[in-house]
């Protein structure tokens, strides 16, 4: 079977603050993304920030939980729930430092692996059966503790490898929704860049 998906997520923390920061990495995606389809995001709920697009196989949402990492699930089972999407029918952009900035993986379930925003999302939808792509921030310095690397700044140094991951996620999104989720898998799970 080959899946379409009805919610594209993208993880983060809300406030100027936060803007340039790893953990972030998963919002400035899904801008790119959206900007990409002259889009606009509007708040839903006061929880979070949404917009929509209309592919060929449909409507598609696009949303950023406002309700920072530790609580990305509350928002998204809300919206989730509101509008009958299932947890597999949702793709979700997010920063993982196991990976080296520049790289990403692609898989359809997990664990969270550590990370709260996903952690979040499974214990609010209680399953881990929903595909992601993991968007490399790595390598974490040995010198500062992760929850304080996920919180830095990218350098301008950083940039060049920040805008591959950008286009290489609008191609992922695009191959979702002309080809749908396993076709996509197959070709960008194991590129090597």
């Amino acid at each position: 079977m080959n899946k379409q998906m009805s919610l594209f997520v993208g993880l983060g923390n809300p406030g100027q603050k936060y803007e340039n920061t790893r953990h972030n990495f998963g919002f400035v995606v899904l801008d790119e993304i959206a900007e990409s389809k002259h889009l606009k995001f509007k708040t839903w709920d006061n929880i979070a920030e949404i917009s929509f697009y209309k592919s060929n196989n449909g409507k598609v949402w696009f949303l950023k939980p406002m309700t920072f990492m530790n609580l990305s699930g509350d928002a998204i089972s809300s919206f989730a729930k509101y509008y009958k999407i299932t947890s597999e029918e949702i793709f979700v952009f997010y920063d993982d430092f196991s990976i080296p900035l520049g790289e990403y993986k692609i898989r359809m379930s997990g664990s969270s692996g550590g990370h709260n925003g996903i952690n979040s999302i499974i214990e609010h939808m209680h399953t881990g059966d929903f595909p992601r792509m993991k968007l490399g921030i790595g390598p974490l310095l040995r010198f500062m503790n992760a929850a304080d690397f996920v919180l830095s700044q990218f350098s301008q140094e950083d940039r060049e490898k920040i805008n591959l991951i950008k286009k290489i996620s609008v191609k992922v999104f695009d191959e979702i929704c002309i080809s749908g989720l396993d076709k996509t898998i197959s070709r960008f799970a194991n590129i090597k860049l």
